[in-house]
Protein backbone atom coordinates (compact mmCIF):
# COMPACT_ATOMS: atom_id res chain seq x y z
CA UNK A 1 0.00 0.00 0.00
CA UNK A 2 2.85 2.37 0.87
CA UNK A 3 4.47 1.61 -2.48
CA UNK A 4 1.24 1.98 -4.48
CA UNK A 5 0.38 5.36 -2.89
CA UNK A 6 3.92 6.66 -2.33
CA UNK A 7 3.93 10.38 -1.58
CA UNK A 8 0.23 10.41 -0.64
CA UNK A 9 0.56 10.08 3.11
CA UNK A 10 -3.06 10.91 3.93
CA UNK A 11 -4.33 7.98 1.82
CA UNK A 12 -1.76 5.59 3.31
CA UNK A 13 -2.65 6.62 6.87
CA UNK A 14 -6.39 6.32 6.21
CA UNK A 15 -6.00 2.80 4.84
CA UNK A 16 -3.79 1.73 7.72
CA UNK A 17 -6.40 3.05 10.13
CA UNK A 18 -9.15 1.14 8.31
CA UNK A 19 -7.15 -2.09 8.56
CA UNK A 20 -6.52 -1.54 12.26
CA UNK A 21 -10.22 -0.93 12.88
CA UNK A 22 -11.13 -4.08 10.98
CA UNK A 23 -8.66 -6.19 12.99
CA UNK A 24 -9.94 -4.72 16.24
CA UNK A 25 -13.54 -5.50 15.28
CA UNK A 26 -12.63 -9.06 14.30
CA UNK A 27 -10.89 -9.68 17.61
CA UNK A 28 -13.98 -8.63 19.55
CA UNK A 29 -16.64 -10.35 17.45
CA UNK A 30 -18.24 -13.70 18.12
CA UNK A 31 -16.66 -16.53 16.17
CA UNK A 32 -18.76 -17.95 13.34
CA UNK A 33 -18.46 -21.40 14.88
CA UNK A 34 -20.26 -20.11 17.98
CA UNK A 35 -23.31 -18.91 16.08
CA UNK A 36 -26.47 -20.94 16.38
CA UNK A 37 -28.02 -22.75 13.45
CA UNK A 38 -30.32 -20.59 11.30
CA UNK A 39 -34.05 -21.04 11.71
CA UNK A 40 -35.40 -22.41 8.43
CA UNK A 41 -38.78 -21.20 7.15
CA UNK A 42 -41.76 -23.53 7.18
CA UNK A 43 -41.74 -23.80 3.38
CA UNK A 44 -39.35 -24.97 0.67
CA UNK A 45 -37.15 -22.36 -1.01
CA UNK A 46 -35.15 -21.93 -4.17
CA UNK A 47 -32.16 -19.58 -4.67
CA UNK A 48 -32.77 -17.76 -7.93
CA UNK A 49 -32.40 -14.54 -9.91
CA UNK A 50 -35.23 -12.47 -11.30
CA UNK A 51 -34.48 -13.27 -14.94
CA UNK A 52 -34.42 -16.98 -14.11
CA UNK A 53 -37.68 -16.81 -12.18
CA UNK A 54 -39.35 -15.03 -15.08
CA UNK A 55 -38.05 -17.64 -17.54
CA UNK A 56 -39.32 -20.51 -15.40
CA UNK A 57 -42.69 -18.78 -15.14
CA UNK A 58 -42.87 -18.59 -18.93
CA UNK A 59 -42.06 -22.29 -19.24
CA UNK A 60 -44.75 -23.15 -16.69
CA UNK A 61 -47.20 -21.00 -18.70
CA UNK A 62 -46.51 -23.16 -21.75
CA UNK A 63 -44.17 -21.05 -23.89
CA UNK A 64 -43.39 -22.80 -27.16
CA UNK A 65 -41.43 -20.18 -29.09
CA UNK A 66 -38.74 -17.80 -27.83
CA UNK A 67 -36.95 -15.43 -30.19
CA UNK A 68 -34.61 -12.84 -28.69
CA UNK A 69 -31.68 -10.54 -29.35
CA UNK A 70 -28.92 -9.96 -26.74
CA UNK A 71 -29.12 -6.75 -24.73
CA UNK A 72 -28.27 -5.90 -21.14
CA UNK A 73 -29.87 -6.69 -18.76
CA UNK A 74 -32.24 -9.09 -20.60
CA UNK A 75 -29.67 -11.41 -22.23
CA UNK A 76 -29.80 -14.05 -19.44
CA UNK A 77 -33.41 -14.79 -20.44
CA UNK A 78 -32.28 -15.62 -23.98
CA UNK A 79 -29.48 -17.85 -22.64
CA UNK A 80 -31.86 -19.59 -20.22
CA UNK A 81 -34.34 -20.33 -22.99
CA UNK A 82 -31.66 -21.63 -25.35
CA UNK A 83 -30.58 -24.07 -22.65
CA UNK A 84 -33.96 -25.06 -21.26
CA UNK A 85 -36.74 -24.58 -23.80
CA UNK A 86 -36.25 -28.04 -25.22
CA UNK A 87 -38.38 -30.85 -26.60
CA UNK A 88 -40.84 -31.46 -29.38
CA UNK A 89 -42.71 -28.34 -30.46
CA UNK A 90 -40.32 -26.02 -28.58
CA UNK A 91 -38.05 -23.46 -30.22
CA UNK A 92 -35.55 -20.93 -28.85
CA UNK A 93 -33.23 -18.94 -31.07
CA UNK A 94 -31.15 -15.77 -31.23
CA UNK A 95 -32.49 -13.24 -33.69
CA UNK A 96 -30.33 -10.88 -35.75
CA UNK A 97 -32.17 -7.81 -34.43
CA UNK A 98 -34.99 -6.72 -32.16
CA UNK A 99 -37.18 -6.11 -35.20
CA UNK A 100 -36.69 -9.70 -36.31
CA UNK A 101 -37.41 -10.88 -32.75
CA UNK A 102 -40.78 -9.09 -32.47
CA UNK A 103 -41.97 -10.06 -35.93
CA UNK A 104 -40.88 -13.64 -35.22
CA UNK A 105 -42.99 -13.95 -32.07
CA UNK A 106 -45.96 -12.28 -33.76
CA UNK A 107 -45.70 -14.90 -36.50
CA UNK A 108 -45.50 -17.68 -33.92
CA UNK A 109 -48.54 -16.30 -32.12
CA UNK A 110 -50.42 -16.16 -35.42
CA UNK A 111 -49.68 -19.86 -35.94
CA UNK A 112 -51.22 -20.70 -32.57
CA UNK A 113 -48.04 -20.90 -30.47
CA UNK A 114 -47.35 -19.23 -27.14
CA UNK A 115 -44.44 -16.90 -27.88
CA UNK A 116 -42.19 -14.44 -26.04
CA UNK A 117 -39.19 -12.19 -26.46
CA UNK A 118 -37.19 -10.13 -23.96
CA UNK A 119 -35.29 -6.89 -24.41
CA UNK A 120 -34.47 -3.60 -22.69
CA UNK A 121 -35.34 0.01 -23.45
CA UNK A 122 -33.47 0.55 -26.75
CA UNK A 123 -34.67 -2.77 -28.16
CA UNK A 124 -38.20 -2.19 -26.91
CA UNK A 125 -38.34 1.05 -28.87
CA UNK A 126 -37.48 -0.85 -32.04
CA UNK A 127 -40.28 -3.32 -31.35
CA UNK A 128 -43.01 -0.67 -31.27
CA UNK A 129 -44.33 -1.25 -34.79
CA UNK A 130 -44.40 -5.03 -34.34
CA UNK A 131 -46.30 -4.69 -31.06
CA UNK A 132 -48.77 -2.44 -32.89
CA UNK A 133 -49.24 -5.18 -35.51
CA UNK A 134 -50.02 -7.72 -32.78
CA UNK A 135 -52.58 -5.31 -31.27
CA UNK A 136 -54.15 -4.58 -34.67
CA UNK A 137 -54.30 -8.19 -35.85
CA UNK A 138 -55.22 -9.48 -32.35
CA UNK A 139 -52.35 -11.93 -31.96
CA UNK A 140 -51.28 -13.16 -28.51
CA UNK A 141 -47.61 -12.70 -27.58
CA UNK A 142 -45.52 -11.57 -24.60
CA UNK A 143 -42.74 -8.95 -24.61
CA UNK A 144 -40.44 -8.53 -21.60
CA UNK A 145 -38.79 -5.14 -21.07
CA UNK A 146 -36.05 -5.39 -18.42
CA UNK A 147 -35.70 -1.69 -17.73
CA UNK A 148 -32.38 0.12 -17.43
CA UNK A 149 -31.37 3.77 -17.28
CA UNK A 150 -32.07 5.69 -20.47
CA UNK A 151 -32.74 7.12 -22.97
CA UNK A 152 -30.50 5.98 -25.86
CA UNK A 153 -27.67 3.76 -24.59
CA UNK A 154 -28.20 5.43 -21.24
CA UNK A 155 -27.11 3.39 -18.22
CA UNK A 156 -26.94 -0.24 -19.42
CA UNK A 157 -25.90 -1.60 -16.03
CA UNK A 158 -28.08 0.57 -13.79
CA UNK A 159 -31.73 0.28 -12.78
CA UNK A 160 -34.64 2.57 -13.58
CA UNK A 161 -38.43 2.55 -13.91
CA UNK A 162 -38.76 4.89 -16.85
CA UNK A 163 -40.43 2.75 -19.54
CA UNK A 164 -43.97 2.58 -18.12
CA UNK A 165 -45.64 5.10 -20.41
CA UNK A 166 -43.78 3.67 -23.42
CA UNK A 167 -44.89 0.16 -22.47
CA UNK A 168 -48.55 1.17 -22.36
CA UNK A 169 -48.34 3.02 -25.69
CA UNK A 170 -45.43 1.57 -27.71
CA UNK A 171 -47.23 1.84 -31.04
CA UNK A 172 -48.52 4.86 -32.93
CA UNK A 173 -52.26 5.44 -33.16
CA UNK A 174 -54.93 4.27 -30.74
CA UNK A 175 -53.40 1.36 -28.84
CA UNK A 176 -53.20 0.65 -25.12
CA UNK A 177 -51.17 -2.45 -24.33
CA UNK A 178 -51.70 -4.46 -21.12
CA UNK A 179 -48.75 -4.12 -18.72
CA UNK A 180 -47.70 -6.27 -15.75
CA UNK A 181 -44.75 -5.09 -13.61
CA UNK A 182 -42.99 -7.47 -11.22
CA UNK A 183 -42.01 -6.02 -7.84
CA UNK A 184 -39.90 -8.84 -6.40
CA UNK A 185 -37.83 -11.77 -7.63
CA UNK A 186 -40.71 -14.06 -6.64
CA UNK A 187 -43.19 -11.94 -8.56
CA UNK A 188 -41.08 -12.32 -11.72
CA UNK A 189 -42.31 -15.93 -11.89
CA UNK A 190 -45.95 -14.99 -11.45
CA UNK A 191 -45.72 -11.99 -13.78
CA UNK A 192 -44.71 -14.31 -16.61
CA UNK A 193 -47.57 -16.73 -15.95
CA UNK A 194 -50.13 -13.93 -15.72
CA UNK A 195 -48.77 -12.26 -18.88
CA UNK A 196 -49.29 -15.41 -20.94
CA UNK A 197 -52.73 -15.89 -19.42
CA UNK A 198 -53.66 -12.30 -20.27
CA UNK A 199 -52.34 -12.62 -23.83
CA UNK A 200 -54.35 -15.80 -24.37
CA UNK A 201 -57.48 -14.36 -22.76
CA UNK A 202 -57.77 -11.09 -24.68
CA UNK A 203 -55.81 -12.26 -27.76
CA UNK A 204 -53.16 -9.60 -28.05
CA UNK A 205 -49.69 -8.50 -26.90
CA UNK A 206 -48.85 -8.13 -23.21
CA UNK A 207 -45.81 -6.32 -21.78
CA UNK A 208 -43.91 -7.49 -18.70
CA UNK A 209 -41.88 -4.76 -17.02
CA UNK A 210 -38.94 -5.97 -14.97
CA UNK A 211 -35.84 -3.93 -14.15
CA UNK A 212 -32.12 -4.36 -13.65
CA UNK A 213 -32.36 -4.46 -9.85
CA UNK A 214 -34.65 -7.49 -10.10
CA UNK A 215 -33.08 -9.19 -13.10
CA UNK A 216 -29.68 -9.76 -11.50
CA UNK A 217 -30.80 -10.00 -7.86
CA UNK A 218 -30.33 -13.49 -6.44
CA UNK A 219 -32.29 -14.46 -3.35
CA UNK A 220 -34.24 -17.24 -1.68
CA UNK A 221 -37.89 -17.35 -2.66
CA UNK A 222 -40.70 -19.71 -1.82
CA UNK A 223 -40.96 -22.45 -4.44
CA UNK A 224 -44.14 -21.66 -6.39
CA UNK A 225 -47.04 -24.04 -5.93
CA UNK A 226 -47.74 -24.94 -9.55
CA UNK A 227 -51.06 -26.55 -8.71
CA UNK A 228 -52.25 -23.13 -7.49
CA UNK A 229 -50.92 -21.32 -10.56
CA UNK A 230 -53.43 -21.98 -13.35
CA UNK A 231 -52.46 -21.76 -17.00
CA UNK A 232 -54.95 -20.48 -19.58
CA UNK A 233 -55.11 -21.10 -23.31
CA UNK A 234 -56.82 -19.11 -26.04
CA UNK A 235 -60.23 -20.14 -27.29
CA UNK A 236 -59.75 -21.52 -30.81
CA UNK A 237 -62.27 -21.73 -33.62
CA UNK A 238 -63.63 -25.24 -34.16
CA UNK A 239 -66.43 -24.54 -36.63
CA UNK A 240 -66.69 -24.48 -40.41
CA UNK A 241 -65.32 -22.13 -43.04
CA UNK A 242 -67.03 -18.78 -43.49
CA UNK A 243 -66.12 -17.59 -39.98
CA UNK A 244 -66.36 -13.84 -39.51
CA UNK A 245 -63.42 -13.37 -37.14
CA UNK A 246 -63.98 -9.67 -36.44
CA UNK A 247 -67.75 -9.36 -36.52
CA UNK A 248 -68.32 -9.20 -32.76
CA UNK A 249 -67.17 -6.40 -30.46
CA UNK A 250 -66.33 -9.06 -27.89
CA UNK A 251 -63.68 -11.75 -27.83
CA UNK A 252 -64.04 -14.32 -30.60
CA UNK A 253 -62.42 -17.75 -31.04
CA UNK A 254 -58.93 -17.61 -32.54
CA UNK A 255 -58.61 -19.29 -35.97
CA UNK A 256 -55.41 -21.35 -36.17
CA UNK A 257 -53.93 -21.71 -39.68
CA UNK A 258 -54.52 -25.20 -41.03
CA UNK A 259 -57.87 -25.45 -39.31
CA UNK A 260 -61.26 -24.13 -40.46
CA UNK A 261 -61.83 -20.40 -40.35
CA UNK A 262 -60.65 -17.17 -41.87
CA UNK A 263 -57.12 -16.79 -40.54
CA UNK A 264 -55.83 -13.37 -41.47
CA UNK A 265 -53.29 -11.09 -39.84
CA UNK A 266 -53.93 -7.71 -41.34
CA UNK A 267 -51.93 -4.71 -40.11
CA UNK A 268 -54.18 -2.41 -42.14
CA UNK A 269 -57.60 -1.56 -40.80
CA UNK A 270 -59.99 -4.31 -41.78
CA UNK A 271 -63.64 -5.27 -41.96
CA UNK A 272 -65.38 -8.19 -40.28
CA UNK A 273 -63.78 -10.57 -42.81
CA UNK A 274 -60.28 -9.27 -42.13
CA UNK A 275 -60.01 -7.57 -45.53
CA UNK A 276 -58.45 -4.11 -45.80
CA UNK A 277 -60.86 -1.18 -45.68
CA UNK A 278 -60.72 2.56 -45.08
CA UNK A 279 -64.42 2.94 -44.35
CA UNK A 280 -65.09 4.91 -41.16
CA UNK A 281 -67.74 2.51 -39.86
CA UNK A 282 -65.25 -0.36 -39.78
CA UNK A 283 -62.48 1.69 -38.18
CA UNK A 284 -64.92 2.68 -35.45
CA UNK A 285 -66.09 -0.91 -35.02
CA UNK A 286 -62.57 -2.36 -34.86
CA UNK A 287 -61.17 0.34 -32.57
CA UNK A 288 -63.98 -0.19 -30.10
CA UNK A 289 -63.55 -3.98 -30.39
CA UNK A 290 -59.84 -3.83 -29.61
CA UNK A 291 -60.30 -1.57 -26.58
CA UNK A 292 -63.35 -3.40 -25.22
CA UNK A 293 -61.33 -6.61 -24.92
CA UNK A 294 -59.25 -4.96 -22.18
CA UNK A 295 -62.27 -5.23 -19.91
CA UNK A 296 -61.57 -8.98 -19.73
CA UNK A 297 -58.42 -8.16 -17.74
CA UNK A 298 -59.89 -5.74 -15.19
CA UNK A 299 -60.43 -8.25 -12.37
CA UNK A 300 -56.75 -8.42 -11.37
CA UNK A 301 -55.98 -8.54 -7.63
CA UNK A 302 -54.27 -5.84 -5.58
CA UNK A 303 -52.82 -5.48 -2.08
CA UNK A 304 -54.38 -3.10 0.43
CA UNK A 305 -53.75 -2.48 4.14
CA UNK A 306 -55.18 0.02 6.63
CA UNK A 307 -57.52 1.31 3.96
CA UNK A 308 -59.34 3.81 6.20
CA UNK A 309 -56.35 6.19 6.21
CA UNK A 310 -56.78 9.19 3.91
CA UNK A 311 -53.16 9.19 2.73
CA UNK A 312 -51.79 6.16 0.90
CA UNK A 313 -48.47 4.96 -0.42
CA UNK A 314 -48.49 3.00 -3.66
CA UNK A 315 -45.20 1.94 -5.25
CA UNK A 316 -44.86 -0.10 -8.40
CA UNK A 317 -42.27 -2.53 -9.74
CA UNK A 318 -38.97 -3.01 -7.94
CA UNK A 319 -39.59 -0.08 -5.59
CA UNK A 320 -42.04 -2.29 -3.70
CA UNK A 321 -39.57 -3.63 -1.11
CA UNK A 322 -38.06 -0.35 0.06
CA UNK A 323 -41.47 1.37 0.03
CA UNK A 324 -42.97 -1.44 2.09
CA UNK A 325 -40.18 -1.18 4.64
CA UNK A 326 -40.72 2.58 4.88
CA UNK A 327 -44.47 2.01 5.27
CA UNK A 328 -43.93 -0.48 8.11
CA UNK A 329 -41.57 1.93 9.93
CA UNK A 330 -44.06 4.77 9.67
CA UNK A 331 -46.90 2.58 10.93
CA UNK A 332 -44.76 1.54 13.92
CA UNK A 333 -44.40 5.25 14.70
CA UNK A 334 -48.17 5.65 14.66
CA UNK A 335 -48.50 7.39 11.29
CA UNK A 336 -51.90 6.79 9.68
CA UNK A 337 -51.13 5.56 6.18
CA UNK A 338 -52.68 3.13 3.71
CA UNK A 339 -50.74 0.62 1.63
CA UNK A 340 -51.71 -0.26 -1.94
CA UNK A 341 -49.83 -2.28 -4.52
CA UNK A 342 -50.48 -4.27 -7.68
CA UNK A 343 -48.44 -5.88 -10.43
CA UNK A 344 -51.24 -5.20 -12.92
CA UNK A 345 -50.69 -1.62 -14.07
CA UNK A 346 -52.76 -1.57 -17.24
CA UNK A 347 -55.63 -2.00 -17.08
CA UNK A 348 -55.92 -1.07 -13.41
CA UNK A 349 -58.63 -2.76 -11.39
CA UNK A 350 -61.78 -0.56 -11.26
CA UNK A 351 -62.10 -1.46 -7.56
CA UNK A 352 -58.56 -0.22 -6.94
CA UNK A 353 -59.23 3.02 -8.81
CA UNK A 354 -62.39 3.57 -6.77
CA UNK A 355 -60.53 3.15 -3.47
CA UNK A 356 -57.66 5.41 -4.51
CA UNK A 357 -60.07 8.14 -5.62
CA UNK A 358 -61.26 8.34 -2.03
CA UNK A 359 -57.79 9.31 -0.75
CA UNK A 360 -56.63 12.85 -0.04
CA UNK A 361 -53.18 11.90 -1.32
CA UNK A 362 -51.54 8.87 -2.93
CA UNK A 363 -47.72 8.91 -2.66
CA UNK A 364 -45.95 7.07 -5.48
CA UNK A 365 -42.24 6.27 -5.07
CA UNK A 366 -40.76 5.54 -8.49
CA UNK A 367 -37.38 5.53 -10.22
CA UNK A 368 -37.89 8.05 -13.02
CA UNK A 369 -37.78 11.81 -13.47
CA UNK A 370 -41.32 12.36 -14.72
CA UNK A 371 -43.32 10.49 -12.07
CA UNK A 372 -44.87 8.28 -14.74
CA UNK A 373 -47.15 6.07 -12.64
CA UNK A 374 -48.30 9.06 -10.60
CA UNK A 375 -49.31 10.83 -13.82
CA UNK A 376 -51.15 7.70 -14.94
CA UNK A 377 -53.08 7.68 -11.65
CA UNK A 378 -53.88 11.39 -12.00
CA UNK A 379 -55.34 10.66 -15.44
CA UNK A 380 -57.83 8.42 -13.60
CA UNK A 381 -58.86 11.27 -11.27
CA UNK A 382 -56.63 10.16 -8.37
CA UNK A 383 -54.76 12.74 -6.27
CA UNK A 384 -51.32 11.21 -6.78
CA UNK A 385 -47.88 12.73 -6.29
CA UNK A 386 -44.58 11.05 -7.07
CA UNK A 387 -41.41 10.77 -5.02
CA UNK A 388 -38.85 10.36 -7.76
CA UNK A 389 -35.25 9.21 -7.90
CA UNK A 390 -33.18 8.88 -11.06
CA UNK A 391 -29.68 8.02 -9.90
CA UNK A 392 -29.52 4.58 -11.50
CA UNK A 393 -29.82 3.06 -8.03
CA UNK A 394 -32.84 1.67 -6.16
CA UNK A 395 -34.49 3.44 -3.25
CA UNK A 396 -33.13 2.97 0.26
CA UNK A 397 -35.66 3.12 3.08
Amino acid sequence: MSERFAGRDSIIQANHKALDLGLHQLENEQAISDLGAPTPPDYHQIFIKGNEALSIGAIHAGIEFYFGYPISPATPILIFMERNLLGEGKFAYQASSEIEAITGIVGAGFSGKKSMTATSGPGFTLMGEGIGLAWMAEIPCVVVDVQRGGPATGLPTKTEQSDLLTAISPAHGDAKIPVIAAGTVEECFYAAVHAFNWAETYQGPVIILSEHSLAERAQNIRIPNLSETPVENRITYQGNNGYLRYESKEISPFPVPGNPGSYVANGSEHDIYGDTTHLAKYHIHMTERRFSKLELLENAPFESTNTNAKVAIMPWGGSKGSAQEAYNLLREQGVELSWYYTMFLNPLSPDLIKELKGKDLVIVPELNYQGQFASLLRSQGIKAEAITQYTGLPFQS
